[in-house]
């Protein structure tokens, strides 16, 4: 039987008795012991926008079904959405602040703002980043905990500024996607892209039109399509398509789902026409998917 894809919260992360957790309101938590967040031994869909540097060690682990080896001098950013697996831990010093998505709308800090940082994070997963480098954000995290713990909310809105600012510095500078040195931060390709990534992640299991996005962003769809192919390399609706493939693909791995109850999922007028649309992106039927992983 297939584990339920279950979803995980800054609440719910609050609720559990984690070593070495610590948690401002239901905002941030500040975690120093990854090795024992059983929480994600299965596959979860982390709510929240995580953090994570690794100073030693090896954490084996999957994200939106891609396995990933992070290792000593690895900065790694999780977008609230990403499922998440932990599948090993081996003598690790690592370091998360998860944030929500409500505190950082609150901050007006969105780490989707410099777009193409968030294209090379989504595509390469974690970076490397020179040990010098990386051990300067531990300092973070150690005034995290400290403020957490004295409950300096100012202090606390003040931390999580400098560390945005400085993981994406990091970001454009070591990532294998790099903006060209020409290209402007708030260019109106990188408005759109931001605004249409946003709006993806919020109906992409029911919407798969670019005349829907187009619409909600008072664009018209062959604009819409022209900027963020020029921002991103990749037109509309393959980001579309990439969404909508990575949910149905979770469905079928990590629940009991039957193939007509998740083309319902995903509002496809019937099984037929989802399973038509599965094989035309993946190569093969969703049943047959199902049977491959299993």
């Amino acid at each position: 039987m297939c584990k339920a894809l279950s979803e995980i919260s800054i609440e719910h992360l609050l609720s559990e008795e984690i070593p070495e957790l610590v948690g401002y309101n239901k905002d941030i938590v500040m975690i120093s012991n990854i090795a024992d967040m059983r929480l994600f031994s299965h596959p979860a869909r982390l709510k929240a926008t995580t953090v994570l540097i690794c100073l030693q060690g090896e954490i084996d682990c999957s994200i939106n079904l891609k396995r990933f080896r992070i290792t000593a001098n690895h900065l790694l950013v999780n977008f609230s959405g990403d499922i998440i697996r932990i599948h090993s831990t081996d003598n690790i010093i690592a370091y998360a602040v998860i944030l929500s998505e409500e505190y950082l709308q609150q901050l007006q800090i969105d780490f989707r703002l410099r777009a193409q940082s968030y294209i090379g994070l989504r595509g390469n997963g974690p970076i490397r980043v020179p040990h010098e480098e990386l051990v300067y954000l531990k300092p973070y995290y150690t005034l995290f905990r400290k403020n957490i713990e004295d409950g300096n909310p100012d202090v606390i809105k003040g931390l999580v500024h400098a560390l945005s600012y400085t993981i994406l510095a990091l970001v454009g500078r070591y990532q294998k996607t790099r903006p060209s040195a020409e290209e402007k931060e708030t260019s109106r390709p990188q408005r759109i892209f931001d605004k249409f990534m946003g709006l993806l992640q919020r109906y992409h299991d029911s919407e798969r039109s670019i005349t829907f996005y187009a619409d909600k962003m008072c664009l018209t769809p062959k604009y819409i399509s022209s900027m963020i192919k020029e921002y991103s390399g990749k037109c509309a609706l393959d980001w579309i398509n990439d969404y909508v493939v990575l949910e149905a693909k979770m469905m079928l791995r990590y629940t009991d789902k039957s193939i007509q109850e998740i083309s319902n999922s995903l509002h496809f007028p019937t099984q037929s026409a989802f399973g038509k649309y599965f094989k035309q992106q993946v190569g093969i039927c969703p049943k047959q998917y199902r049977t491959k992983i299993f």
